[in-house]
């Protein structure tokens, strides 16, 4: 008999059993042939016990063959698989992809202690806060190739404010169609993060960091509204992930849509390449949580471009300066009406024994400006981290550098720039799922002006952040 808590339980039905255990058995079987289980903590009624003591394991599972022969063939599984599972075979491993229908409920939160000692300009900071608290719903349904995803955001920085951060459906075409391989070719489409760069597709769950980047931010893409295809070439030795979109514009994820709207009405499209080159890329997005012994090595690249009109606030006002951090829109004459903008991005990690490294570069073109005569401007900038494990899954020394410069500031004259040097430490107590980050970060000029990071335009000084991250 294997209680799922009730271990001692059932050591004492095995100690007076003539074989062994045999399950698994429901508490609610136990229940109806040995008698009441107290709910809120593992011990039976005295009388019960003594019943135990006389009775063998084997008698005991013979008064409740009804209730095992329905449990087998019930429809529906309800456990915890890597998250809260409600699974629509109980025949199946739980959580097994070949389930007809499937929901995983997952959450996750980081609360934060923020202080910011500015020099030279700008305001302090001290502050405690919850800066993200998602509750997440994933899973598929009808069958495993039509898959959805919602993400539910709650942050003290937006008061009691709770919004829809993501939500999207994807079919799987070419395993549905065409027998592929499982997302060999696909269409996505809803609310989510765009195609780009490394930074934003990576989970708030895995930066080593406290947060992203400066550089990371002012270059971001961040999430819309959208449809797009994605999917693996298998052509060579190693598959290249893909993916393509179409959305509404730069960072207008929690723009308001349609005639009432800020939007203008130009499209923006983008795209992400990925591969990884040499050994198999393991547990952790950015750190070596499972000390790899051969070097793992990853590969990619983005391009994002649209144009955005004076009538689309939203999106007109999005471009920020290089130094200032300050709209660009505010910069340029009244006169110019629109402008185009053209993003790329490439990025390269390593891990190898406790060690990883990873590097994103950006190239940002602005160009067309309609109204007036304007060079085009352009800036780039990166971020460069690294994680050292001390201890192996528990202790790990964080350092970074991001940089951004560029001619945006001066509207073509000489190039300005902003930096922020950080270093942190991360103790790990149950990887991902539990951790705590301390770091310190110098900023010598902001470029953005960001409520998540806590950094506001032209802020110079020192950023201290501590955070706990919890999830399940």
């Amino acid at each position: 008999v294997n209680l799922a808590d009730d271990y001692w339980l059932a050591d004492a039905i095995q100690a007076n059993s003539e074989g062994p255990y045999v399950g698994p058995v429901a508490g609610t079987a136990l229940e109806t042939t040995l008698g009441t289980v107290e709910k809120n903590n593992t011990r039976l009624a005295n009388s019960e016990l003594g019943a135990l003591d006389e009775a063998p394991a084997s008698s005991l599972l013979a008064s409740a063959p009804d209730y095992l022969s329905t449990n087998a063939n019930s429809p529906v599984h309800v456990g915890y698989d890597g998250g809260f599972v409600i699974s629509s075979r109980h025949d199946q491993k739980l959580g097994s992809s070949n389930d007809d229908y499937r929901m995983v409920i997952n959450g996750w939160g980081q609360l934060r202690d923020t202080v910011f000692d500015a020099r030279g300009g700008g305001s302090d900071l001290n502050q405690l806060q919850l800066k993200r608290a998602r509750l997440v719903f994933s899973g598929h349904a009808f069958n495993p190739d039509f898959r959805y995803f919602v993400q539910i955001d709650g942050r003290s920085s937006s008061g009691d404010s709770i919004r829809i951060l993501d939500y999207y459906l994807t079919y799987d075409i070419g395993h549905h169609r065409w027998d592929m391989d499982r997302d060999t070719f696909g269409f996505k489409t809803g609310l989510y993060k765009m195609p780009f760069n490394l930074a934003r597709q990576l989970s708030g769950q895995e930066l080593q960091f406290s947060d992203r980047s400066m550089s990371s931010m002012y270059f971001d893409v961040n999430r819309s509204l959208a449809g797009g295809l994605y999917g693996k070439f298998n052509a060579l030795s190693r598959p290249i992930h893909w993916e393509v979109a179409l959305f509404n514009g730069l960072v207008t994820g929690g723009a308001e849509t349609g005639s009432s709207g800020n939007l203008d009405n130009n499209n923006a499209f983008s795209a992400r390449m990925y591969c990884f080159p040499s050994g198999q890329w393991q547990e952790g997005q950015l750190a070596d949580l499972t000390f790899h012994d051969t070097l793992a090595t990853r590969l990619g690249a983005g391009f994002a471009a649209t144009k955005n009109d004076r009538i689309g606030s939203t999106e007109f006002n999005g471009i920020l300066t290089v130094d200032t951090g300050t709209p660009l829109s505010t910069a340029l004459p009244a006169i110019v009406d629109e402008y185009r903008v053209a993003l790329y991005s490439v990025d390269g990690s390593m891990k190898f024994a406790g060690v990883s490294a990873t590097c994103e570069y950006y190239f940002r073109n602005l160009s067309g400006f309609r109204g007036a005569s304007i060079p085009d401007l352009f800036d780039h900038g990166f971020w460069l981290e690294t994680g050292v494990f001390i201890v192996p899954r528990k202790f790990q020394w964080l350092s970074r550098w991001s940089r951004v410069q560029g001619s945006s500031g001066s509207l073509g004259g000489p190039d300005t720039s902003s930096e922020e040097i950080a270093s942190g430490l991360v103790c790990y107590f149950k990887d991902q799922q539990a951790k705590l980050t301390v770091d310190a970060t110098y900023l010598n000029g902001a470029s953005i002006n960001s409520s998540t990071l806590d950094i506001n335009a032209g802020d110079r000084g020192w950023l201290y952040r501590t955070q706990v991250q919890f999830s399940f």
